[in-house]
């Protein structure tokens, strides 16, 4: 029924309903506790610089032919874009985080791209979470038509030792685990309740200058690419964060100096920082 639906409503009022849906359900969610002490702080980063090295990108082409030797076609079975592996790759190089959490693993692409970036800058490690256990048998990897788990791919890679899965609610691992990270990449359910509570639990297990890294972020709840698709939950969960707490802003990569999808330049990616 709810294909049916999709396919059958025209895009705007689908998106129009499901927006109204998920806010609906965010209105619903206590208030939470946000504590952006050691957030990086805004201008911190130059992304232009980051995203326009040449030391990056001929790392890049080194790595990025490594993985995709094994993992074949990046986009076909998957994941993050192929630009936004770049651009997460690029970001966990010039930052040199020793420590990454990434909330929805799914197949497992971009934790082979944070692994390969650590390993380039000497070591580190990240704990990757989903509430699926990623390298089952019967797990994503097997129903998109890999031929291997995240974790064979990690080892035929040389990588597999830096990367801890962990299947789980990421609720449940922010809220239990005494680890702090000095790099969060949030990209698992984006639902607005959702998202809203894993930022409230990401900041209280930050490292101090940390970064928290946000995936299916869309400014104004807009359309970003040429297929009018949107996923309203992470901009309507920050747009709440931002009302109750001014210090926290949000900062969209905007346009990247390689392509993402639909032949556009365009990302999702944003960070998450502390005003000044």
């Amino acid at each position: 029924m709810k294909k049916l639906i999709k396919a059958v409503l025209p895009k705007p009022i689908l998106h129009a309903a499901l927006d109204l849906r998920d806010a609906g359900r965010l209105a619903c969610v206590k208030k939470q506790i946000f504590t952006p002490d050691n957030l990086l702080q805004t201008g911190t980063v130059n992304l232009d610089l980051v995203f326009n090295s040449k030391t990056l990108a001929k790392d890049w082409d080194q790595d990025n032919k490594a993985i995709s030797d094994l993992f074949g076609d990046n986009d076909r079975f998957g994941g993050i874009n192929h630009g936004d592996r770049r651009a997460l790759y690029y970001l966990i190089r010039a930052l040199r985080p020793r420590s990454v959490l990434e909330v929805g693993t799914h197949i497992g692409a971009s934790t082979l791209y944070i692994a390969r970036a650590l390993a380039g800058n000497g070591g580190g490690t990240v704990t990757t979470v989903d509430i699926l256990d990623v390298n089952d048998d019967n797990g994503p990897w097997r129903t998109i038509g890999l031929p291997m788990r995240p974790r064979d791919f990690a080892e035929k890679l040389e990588c597999r030792g830096p990367i801890d899965f962990i299947a789980q609610k990421s609720l449940n691992f922010m809220k239990e685990t005494e680890k702090k990270f000095d790099f969060i990449f949030l990209d698992g359910d984006h639902a607005a309740g959702t998202v809203y509570r894993e930022v409230a639990h990401a900041l209280r297990i930050l490292s101090p200058g940390g970064v928290v890294l946000l995936h299916d972020f869309y400014p104004e709840g807009r359309a970003l690419f040429p297929d009018d698709n949107i996923i309203h939950g992470p901009f309507r969960a920050l747009a709440r964060i931002a009302r109750e707490n001014p210090d926290i802003t949000v900062q969209p990569l905007g346009n990247l100096p390689w392509e993402t999808k639909q032949g556009v330049h365009t990302t999702s990616l944003a960070l998450l920082e502390k005003t000044i």
